[in-house]
C-alpha cells in the first residue's frame, strides 16, 4: 500500500526524489497496480477537473476535490481487481485525485517504469488544455514545463540511442547534460539539437513567429531541410517568422519568456493585439480588439485573474475602452468606448499588477 501522505504532496509539487521513487516502484511491483493508475487517468478525463487541481493545498479544497472524484467514480465505475481498489470511499478518492494528477504532472517518470510495451515500443504524449500547465520528468531525468494548448510527444523506441520530442506548442526544457546521447525538439518549421542546457520553445502552429530562447548552456537550431544551422548563445532568441519562413537572433528578456514558471502573462510595453492569442490559450477566449485600440500599450502582470477581473481592471485603466463577453461564440470584443461603459461591470483587483498603460 502506498503512503497516502505521497498523493496530497503531489497536488502541492513536494514529493521529494526519494518518495517520487517509491511511488514509482509501487507501480512497477504489480500490473494490476499499472491497471489501476490507467483507469483512474480515465476518470480524470471524464470530469471537468479544476484548472489548478495541482496546487489544491488547503484541506477545504483537498475535500471538494475528493467529493468530485467520488461523484465521477459513481456515475462510471472503474473495473479492477479487489485487491488493488481500496475498500473505503476515502482511499478510492484520494487514489482517484492523486494518481490522475500523477499522470498529468509527471506522467513520463511513472509510465516509464509501469509500462514496457507501450513506453518502450510506442509513444508518450503530454497534453493541455485551456489555462493549464503540466510538468514532466522524462526517463532520462530531464524536465519539461508545458504551458497551455500545448502538445509533447515522446519517442520512446528510439530513447536509448538518441533522446526525440515533438513539441507543438510551448515548454521550456531542463535537459540533463549526456554527451552522447543528443536531445533533440522537433517542432513544424525547425529542429532543436542540445546535449543539457535549459532552453524556452514557442512553437504554436497559429501564431505568426515561432521562438527559441536560451537561458544557459548552447543550442542549436536545424532549419526542416537541414540546410541552415543556428547556434544560440545564453540568452539569445532564434525567431522563425511563419509566414515569411525567414527567422534572426534577436535579444529578448528572459524574464518575460519564462514568466511562465511563475504562471505569469507579462504585458511589458505590450499591445492586446501582440498577446491576443497567448491570452486566448490563458482563457479560452478569442479576442477581437478594434482598430483605434490596436496600439494602445500596457505593462501589467496578468496571474490568476479570471476573465471578468482581468476584463474589469483593463477597461478600469483604459478609459476609452469597452468590451463585451458573448458567450455562444466564446468571444471577448474590445471596441472603442462611446461614453455608454462597459456592457460587463466589476471592481479593479489588487493582485492584477497593473504599472499604467501606455495611453
Amino acid at each position: 500500500m502506498i503512503n497516502e501522505s505521497y498523493i496530497k504532496k503531489y497536488l502541492t509539487n513536494e514529493l521529494t526524489a526519494e518518495e517520487c521513487r517509491e511511488l514509482a516502484a509501487w507501480v512497477k511491483a504489480d500490473k494490476q497496480n499499472s491497471d489501476f493508475l490507467f483507469s483512474l487517468k480515465d476518470t480524470y478525463h471524464r470530469i471537468n477537473y479544476p484548472r489548478d487541481k495541482e496546487n489544491a493545498d488547503t484541506e477545504q479544497e483537498w475535500q471538494k476535490l475528493k467529493e468530485k472524484i467520488a461523484q465521477a467514480a459513481q456515475n462510471a465505475p472503474i473495473t479492477c481487481r479487489r485487491k488493488i481498489i481500496p475498500t473505503a470511499k476515502r482511499h478510492l478518492c484520494m487514489y482517484a485525485a492523486a494518481l490522475a494528477v500523477v499522470c498529468i504532472v509527471i506522467g513520463w517518470h511513472i509510465r516509464s517504469f509501469s509500462t514496457t510495451e507501450h513506453s518502450l515500443h510506442g509513444a508518450i504524449k503530454l497534453k493541455t488544455g485551456i489555462g493549464q500547465q503540466a510538468q514532466a520528468t522524462l526517463p532520462d531525468g530531464s524536465t519539461v514545463l508545458l504551458n497551455a494548448c500545448s502538445e509533447l510527444i515522446c519517442r520512446m523506441n528510439e530513447w536509448e540511442t538518441v533522446r526525440n520530442v515533438q513539441l507543438n506548442g510551448e515548454a521550456i526544457f531542463h535537459v540533463t547534460h549526456d554527451r552522447h546521447r543528443p536531445f533533440h525538439v522537433h517542432t513544424r518549421q525547425y529542429r532543436i539539437q542540445v546535449y543539457g542546457t535549459k532552453f524556452n520553445v514557442i512553437a504554436y502552429g497559429e501564431d505568426t513567429e515561432s521562438v527559441v530562447t536560451l537561458e544557459e548552456g548552447k543550442v542549436k537550431v536545424y532549419s526542416t531541410n537541414e540546410r541552415d544551422t543556428v547556434t544560440l548563445r545564453p540568452q539569445e532568441s532564434f525567431v522563425y517568422n511563419n509566414l515569411s519562413h525567414t527567422y534572426g537572433i534577436e535579444q529578448r528578456s528572459l524574464n518575460h519568456l519564462y514568466a511562465l514558471e511563475r504562471r505569469e502573462i507579462l504585458l511589458d510595453g505590450h499591445t492586446l493585439e501582440m498577446k491576443k492569442e497567448e491570452l486566448s490559450r490563458h482563457f479560452g477566449y478569442t479576442f477581437t480588439i478594434a482598430e483605434e485600440l490596436k496600439n494602445v500599450t500596457y505593462r501589467a502582470t496578468l496571474r490568476d485573474e479570471s476573465l471578468h477581473e482581468f476584463l474589469s481592471v483593463l477597461s478600469d485603466i483604459t478609459p476609452q475602452l469597452t468590451y463585451r463577453i458573448d458567450p455562444s461564440c466564446r468571444t471577448v470584443i474590445l471596441q472603442r468606448n462611446n461614453g455608454t461603459g462597459s456592457d460587463q461591470t466589476g471592481k479593479p483587483v489588487s493582485r492584477f499588477a497593473r504599472n499604467g498603460s501606455g495611453i
